[in-house]
């Protein structure tokens, strides 16, 4: 099973998905992360945030979620995935293993939150292509999310509870408290 949060910087994709893994380790199941910050880290177009980059890198993810489907229980899978086309992309070669949760938030609370300063080096224009914020970086709002987690108005708490509700009924697991 791929579980794969989107969302925009600072929504709290990492967050979710590194409680979810852990629960995962503690019930142990055997989980492979996928952490878009920590992927483009090992590639050499790092730094480019171009759409093409962009779609390169989630490509470069799906294949990884492909190759690595057998030899994992679950794939969670963190990165902001802001096109539409790459999601579809990705429920298509994934099937019904392919699982999307959309942490949604609003512009003004990442501003608010800004946990990496992005926010504020874009809107002063010391950073060009932050995704969501330039008009050439658009983020798009998925359109047949799985789930929706709005982290603008539920707990992280709850957030989390809910992720693993949604779980649990999708592959009936046995949530253990």
């Amino acid at each position: 099973m791929v579980i794969w949060f989107t969302g925009m910087s600072g929504s709290g994709k990492s967050t979710l998905s590194k409680k979810l893994i852990t629960y995962l380790n503690v019930n142990n199941e055997k989980v492979l992360c996928l952490d878009g910050d920590e992927i483009r880290e090992k590639v050499d177009y790092k730094n480019d945030f171009s759409i093409e980059s962009i779609k390169q890198n989630n490509i470069n993810i799906i294949q990884l979620c492909k190759n690595n489907i057998n030899s994992y229980k679950y794939i969670v899978v963190s990165v902001i995935a802001p096109l539409e086309e790459t999601r579809v992309f990705a429920r298509k070669v994934l099937g019904e293993n392919y699982i999307e949760i959309f942490i949604k938030a609003s512009l003004r609370k990442l501003v608010e939150r800004d946990t990496k300063g992005l926010y504020k080096r874009a809107l002063n224009g010391k950073l060009k292509n932050l995704i969501g914020v330039d008009t050439e970086t658009p983020y798009e709002t998925p359109i047949k999310p799985n789930l929706i987690i709005n982290t603008d108005t539920q707990s992280e708490k709850k957030s989390f509870d809910k992720i693993l509700k949604f779980i649990n009924e999708k592959i009936n697991w046995k949530i253990k408290k």
